[in-house]
């Protein structure tokens, strides 16, 4: 169980990193967003939502080490 959690935990960052790198490669270059402020709204959700994901998984693993 201490797996699977932890698993998971390493894939939704994954998955976040790889929306970040997609933001910032694709999507910020055809707005022409990359060096402005016009993206730091991103920014902040994007450190939100991992700061979010890293808090709850954690306390998944935790909870998942003690019941053994």
């Amino acid at each position: 169980m201490v797996i699977k959690a932890g698993f998971r935990w390493l894939v939704g960052l994954a998955l976040l990193l790889a929306l970040d790198l997609f933001a910032e490669a694709v999507v910020f270059e055809w707005l022409q967003w990359n060096g402005t402020t016009k993206n730091d709204w991103f920014f902040m959700l994007w450190w939100a939502l991992v700061v979010l994901w890293t808090l709850v998984n954690a306390y998944r693993v935790i909870k998942a080490f003690r019941a053994g």
